[in-house]
């Protein structure tokens, strides 16, 4: 959702695809979790030296444009705020992803494999030698590297990935890893298709990065 007039604070809210198909199966929301962000927000017009006092500092932040509501992780919530309502708190921990936050396993020349890619978080401030929380949104057509407690939706397993054909999406939990790579399987990805991968942390703020995995079934 996305608040539209500052002046009157209208929230806008709109519903994702899921969210649609269930209302028109008479089915509840469930709504069971939120998460406030600040994407579009530039902070660097915060100005402590505004002739008209401290009420003034932040003003020219207020006045921003917002952000109108997209269903769309990759445009909006894209820097999601953490907090519990503590007080006095100047910094949280936070996660970023310096592999790059956008991917992409690419399929090798002439042959119907891919290159892996790596996903290397760090928390800031710094813990030397950091696990995190790995949520792949589908598991469809890749493998996995690189430690941790692997668990996949269904019927499926660290020893049984689920195959690129597989009908619906199949979510995988990854805990207690550092450095994950992954990778596509074989001669499985018929066209190019993007996912997401949630890292999270206790006690920091999570980051997204989204992968892009080339088509490997041919040799051309």
């Amino acid at each position: 959702m996305g608040i539209l007039d500052n002046d009157t604070v209208i929230v806008d809210a709109i519903l994702t695809k899921v969210g649609r198909q269930k209302l028109a199966n008479g089915q509840p929301l469930g709504v069971s979790q939120y998460a406030f962000g600040d994407t579009g927000v530039d902070y660097t017009l915060y100005n402590a030296s505004h002739p008209s006092g401290s009420s003034a500092y932040g003003s020219a932040i207020t006045s921003l444009p917002m952000l109108e509501a997209v269903p769309d992780d990759n445009v909006f919530l894209r820097f999601k705020l953490y907090g519990e309502g503590e007080r006095n708190v100047q910094n949280f921990s936070f996660i970023t992803v310096t592999s790059g936050t956008s991917v992409t396993i690419s399929k090798i020349a002439g042959q119907t494999e891919s290159n892996p890619t790596t996903i290397v978080p760090r928390v800031f401030p710094n813990v030397e030698g950091a696990n995190y929380n790995y949520r792949v949104l589908d598991m469809r057509g890749l493998t996995v590297t690189g430690g941790g407690i692997v668990q996949i939706d269904g019927d499926f397993s660290a020893n049984n990935l689920p195959p690129y054909d597989h009908p619906d999406p199949v979510i995988a939990n990854i805990s207690g890893a550092g450095n994950l790579t992954f990778n596509a399987q074989p001669q499985q990805i018929t066209s190019q298709r993007s996912i997401g991968i949630e890292v999270s942390r206790d006690g920091a703020a999570s980051a997204f990065v989204t992968v892009t995995i080339a088509a490997n079934n041919t040799t051309t």
